[in-house]
């Protein structure tokens, strides 16, 4: 068996209905050299089964975990903790990758070398798979202080394991919002770069996190980019606060006096 390039992390729970299709898509995949870490986080919706049913076709899927609910943050630091890759990246297991997704992201990395992060460019799509076009963070310029006020490293993102084990990887204390405060962690530590391509499908529904939860997410969100702040030795003379729409703020403090 050739060795994996991409180690792939799918953290199911409550997934069983979208499963299927997001597992196809890592199949349609024109870079056959990936492994796909399917970790069980305690589902009782029949998603194992799923799972289980798609390592038996293909041994590049493993299934792992022991049923334990982690949530996502620990099961996608749990599930990377086997990876075998160079390469290291996530997959919701609601949400579509195109055909080209490793591939491009792949050759992309190579061409940069000083980079240790790369991330695509992403189209919604609603419960049904309808497309509703680019997703509005692709628009947005990345540099490692824009990061404090906006999210734009989304999808799809692709990471050297070295650079992934440098920052410590997944934290499975940054629930909710454990791939911003990932990205943040890198930006302070390697080079990140965007790949103008949509090369991601992201589903938009009244079931998935980012609505279910809205307000835990703003300030676990809030919480991550304060952490951030405090690393970079900022905190001093700014502050982030939340504006009315939720979107980060980053204030200068006003001098004693």
């Amino acid at each position: 068996m050739v060795p994996p390039l991409v180690s792939l992390a799918v953290p199911i729970f409550g997934v069983a209905r979208t499963l299927p299709q997001a597992l196809e898509s890592v199949l349609a995949q024109d870079e056959p050299r990936w492994e796909c870490l399917l970790w069980d986080d305690g589902s009782r919706d029949g998603s194992r089964a799923i799972a289980a049913a798609y390592a038996a076709r293909d041994p590049r899927f493993r299934l792992l975990g022991d049923g334990c609910n982690r949530g996502t943050a620990g099961a996608l630091a749990a599930a990377l903790q086997q990876a075998r890759g160079d390469f290291v990246a996530s997959l919701d297991g609601d949400d579509l990758l195109e055909p080209q997704a490793l591939s491009a992201m792949l050759a992309f990395l190579r061409a940069r070398p000083d980079l240790g992060m790369a991330y695509s460019q992403y189209r919604e799509i609603d419960a049904g798979g309808g497309l509703h076009g680019l997703g509005p963070r692709c628009l947005l310029p990345y540099s490692p202080r824009h990061l404090l006020v906006a999210f734009m490293t989304f999808h799809f993102r692709l990471i050297r394991r070295g650079a992934y084990c440098a920052v410590g990887g997944y934290d499975p204390r940054a629930r909710l919002a454990e791939d911003y405060d990932l990205c943040l962690r890198l930006s302070e530590q390697v080079g990140i770069g965007q790949l103008a391509r949509p090369l991601y499908r992201y589903r938009v529904h009244a079931g998935s996190l980012s609505h279910t939860h809205r307000a835990q997410q703003v300030q676990a969100s809030l919480d991550a980019a304060r952490r951030a702040l405090h690393r970079r030795g900022l905190d001093a003379h700014y502050q982030l606060e939340l504006d009315a729409q939720g979107r980060h703020v980053l204030r200068p403090r006003c001098a004693e006096g």
